[in-house]
């Protein structure tokens, strides 16, 4: 039978919907699943009792208010079904699940953000070669680093140089730092946010569904305001599986003084007159969602800063 006005709802169409929502809601695959407790479909022959309908209802408008969907679709304006009523078929329910699908799918999200995790690393040390800076965000399994993103949560990456000597290489460089902007990392899109200039890398879709154990580089930028035009900062990512309970992401950043450096002989000494000194920080923070319509099911995920050196 069709799911129509008039019909009677069967247990096949009300499981069907549940299943379409589930993967939405419940712990889901890829780019879908919010790591909720999943509805439970019911049995063959049942009948569709009113707290089915309206668990059904209630989860699907849940959706669609973390989304920003509401007004787009009719399952917001349908009133719950109070217990003895007769359940009535909801017009163009497939369609707006479908809608809540393809938003899912996109990583659609009008709640806006909750609290950010820093994880700043700075470095002092004089340098005229390479700086390296590399920190780690894990979470505890897969469903949790899935849902931070699915939810539309993200990482992001800036830098900044600060307390230098004021001399052409160090201003270069705290000039390409604050160009560089924010790199972002979202559950799909990915791309430089804010600063100036022209990147020489950045990839714009290589968000965390579309990482790999490979590391790439997703972001580069050279200094365009002096004449040490060689220097360039990036920023690399790679996922990792290990351990195997436990999803991350590797971020390094980069910080590499290519130009020629110039030198003098001062009694019978080879000085190098371009060291940068000052701190050198590369900002590393994640950001989830903001809860409200839909809890926050995936944890705190925590970062474990690694290589710091300058040379």
């Amino acid at each position: 039978m069709a799911y129509s006005a008039g019909d009677v709802i069967l247990d096949d169409h009300y499981n069907a919907f549940v299943t379409s929502l589930n993967a939405i809601f419940a712990a889901g695959t890829t780019d879908r699943g919010y790591n909720q407790t999943a509805l439970a479909t019911v049995s063959a022959g049942d009948t569709i009792a009113a707290v089915n309908w309206t668990n059904l209802q209630a989860k699907l408008k849940l959706i669609s208010t973390h989304q920003g969907n509401n007004g787009n679709i009719t399952i917001d304006t349908v009133a719950n079904v109070a217990a003895g009523d007769d359940v009535d078929i909801i017009a163009n329910l497939a369609t707006d699940i479908g809608t809540l699908d393809t938003s899912a799918a996109a990583q659609t999200q009008g709640v806006g953000f909750g609290s950010a995790i820093a994880s700043n690393m700075t470095n002092t040390s004089t340098f005229v070669g390479v700086g390296t800076q590399i920190n780690v965000i894990a979470w505890a399994n897969t469903n949790s680093a899935r849902s931070w993103f699915n939810l539309g949560g993200k990482v992001e990456c800036s830098w900044n140089l600060s307390g230098h000597t004021s001399d052409a290489k160090a201003n270069g460089w705290a000039a390409v730092a604050a160009a560089c902007g924010t790199y972002q990392i979202f559950g799909k899109v990915t791309g430089k946010s804010g600063g100036s200039g022209t990147t020489n890398v950045n990839l714009t879709n290589k968000g965390f569904h579309a990482l790999s154990t490979s590391e790439l580089v997703v972001f580069k930028q050279f200094d365009a305001t002096t004449s040490y035009t060689a220097n360039f900062i990036s920023l690399s990512a790679t996922l990792n599986a290990a351990p195997a309970s436990a999803v991350s992401i590797s971020l390094k950043s980069i910080w590499t003084d290519a130009a020629a450096d110039t030198t003098n002989f001062n009694k019978n000494i080879y000085n190098v007159l371009d060291q940068v000194d000052g701190t050198k920080k590369t900002n590393f923070s994640t950001t989830p969602a903001a809860t409200g319509s839909i809890p926050a099911a995936y944890g705190t995920p925590a970062w474990t800063p690694g290589t710091n050196t300058f040379t």
